[in-house]
């Protein structure tokens, strides 16, 4: 979005959203030549602010890089990373998405991993999910997981019509959960979020949020129309508690 089409959907979704903003946590990610004006509309607001991606380096002398200080500075508090459109375009990896994650948690940034399994393979998503979540959180300590969310979304599901369905979302997140307990413990595993992405629609956001291991949505397409996604928010405040931080 522009910066003025940034500073309406802020106004048009508080007003659609109403109390239940004050129920979840709302993390929007715009552009970031409108995240400063997008962080001052939202000021004051239960609204919270984060960045579509971060530098790996952390100097000035790369030209068009965003540093994690920088997004720091303009008042991010989240940052994604790991999102396919970046993979795919830009040849990310996991062992970049891993140093991007460790350059975000310096700046004091809680980072919103992007994970899930690759192109074609569906039916290899436990896998998948359990190589990549051992690749991407190297050297992460138990606190900063703690404090992180995952924002669950396989490849086959970006650009499409429909989100997954909802048992392959369901088993997709009770393995994030299960791999997290099993490498940082119960508590960690219960204090970090884990929400799903993927074309998602209000008409399937019931159904999708029955998985008891699924804290939240994200949206990206669907998310540009703030009434739409106000009527999510909605539908999650009444689904789900505010989980802790």
């Amino acid at each position: 979005m522009t910066i003025a089409e940034g500073r309406a959907f802020v106004g048009r979704l508080l007003q659609a959203a109403d109390e239940a903003v004050e129920e979840v946590e709302v993390v929007l990610c715009p552009p970031c030549t409108a995240l400063y004006a997008v962080g001052e509309a939202i000021r004051g607001t239960p609204l919270r602010l984060g960045a579509q991606d971060v530098s790996v380096h952390v100097d000035s002398a790369h030209t068009g890089e965003v540093s994690a200080a920088l997004l720091a500075d303009v008042g991010c508090e989240w940052v994604l990373l790991g999102h396919w459109e970046v993979r795919r375009h830009l040849g990310e990896d996991d062992a970049v998405v891993n140093r991007k994650m460790h350059r975000a948690l310096a700046a004091g940034l809680r980072p919103l991993l992007s994970v899930g399994e690759a192109r074609g393979r569906q039916y290899a998503a436990r896998e998948e999910l359990d190589r990549q979540l051992g690749a991407v959180l190297a050297g992460a300590l138990a606190a900063d997981v703690a404090r992180m969310a995952f924002l669950y979304e396989p490849e086959w599901t970006i650009g499409v019509e429909w989100p997954a369905p909802a048992a392959h979302v369901e088993a997709g997140c009770r393995e994030i959960r299960a791999w997290l307990r099993r490498a940082y413990g119960g508590e960690v595993a219960e204090a970090a979020r884990i929400i799903y992405g993927g074309s998602v629609r209000e008409e399937e956001a019931p159904a999708l949020l029955q998985a008891p291991d699924l804290d939240g949505l994200g949206a990206s397409r669907r998310g540009r129309d703030p009434e739409a996604w106000a009527g999510i928010v909605r539908l999650i405040a009444r689904t789900k508690a505010r989980r802790p931080h």
